[in-house]
């Protein structure tokens, strides 16, 4: 069992990796430290692009306040253990994972998994059509995501009203969510998002600002560096 202050180290740097990927910048994340009240790290929500699109985990697990990024047309969120992000003071003990989610502006369809394995050059593990989400196992680029993760991982995206809403899913090497459990995880983080965000329209206004820098390509769903 990885202990709690070890996981919430790896999976934080998990998260600073894509959050700075997925806003398109360089710069520094919050980070838990003697300084800052760790519970405070653990949100139940978080809303993005303009408060249209609402992240939560299921129970026992939290969005990362420390990484959280929103834009008025996007924005980045992480949903890890309550537990971890907590420092262990508040939630009960559930299977680590780190969830990604990036919002973007839709301007097509979404991406197929095949789409997004050939985008990261690796292969299409499995396929896996549920209620929520086409999510599909990629055999590589996990192990990228904090020490000990397994290099298999799941992704996939949808689109809702005008947003693109990609998810990425990693774990640690011997969990069961690296398995088909990973793939419901992600197809419940999807569930909750459709249920809890706004389907309304985006506003004209909305619709003639500038691009943010999530938008770009592919990237728009999880940044470059996690394309590669």
């Amino acid at each position: 069992m990885i202990r709690k202050t070890k996981l919430w180290a790896t999976l934080a740097g998990a998260a600073l990796l894509a959050g700075c990927d997925a806003t398109g910048t360089g710069g520094s994340l919050s980070f838990l430290d003697a300084s800052t009240d760790p519970a405070n790290f653990a949100a139940a929500s978080a809303q993005l692009a303009g408060g249209a699109i609402v992240v939560s985990g299921p129970d026992g697990y939290c969005v990362d306040a420390s990484t959280l990024r929103a834009t008025r047309v996007g924005g980045f969120a992480a949903v890890a253990s309550c537990n971890i992000l907590s420092g262990g003071e508040t939630g009960p003990i559930v299977e680590p994972v780190l969830v990604t989610v990036t919002v973007s502006r839709a301007t097509g369809p979404a991406p197929e998994p095949s789409d997004l394995a050939r985008a990261l050059g690796t292969e299409l593990l499995s396929n896996r059509e549920m209620s929520a989400i086409i999510a599909g196992r990629m055999a590589s680029g996990g192990e990228t995501a904090f020490q000990g993760s397994d290099p298999r991982h799941w992704r996939g995206a949808f689109t809702l009203g005008p947003h693109m809403i990609g998810l990425a899913l990693y774990a640690p090497q011997g969990s069961p969510l690296v398995g088909a459990q990973g793939a419901a995880f992600l197809n419940t983080v999807s569930s909750r998002i459709r249920a809890n965000s706004a389907p309304a329209e985006q506003s004209a206004e909305q619709s003639q600002t500038t691009p943010d820098p999530i938008t770009a390509g592919l990237g728009r769903l999880f940044g470059r560096g996690d394309l590669q």
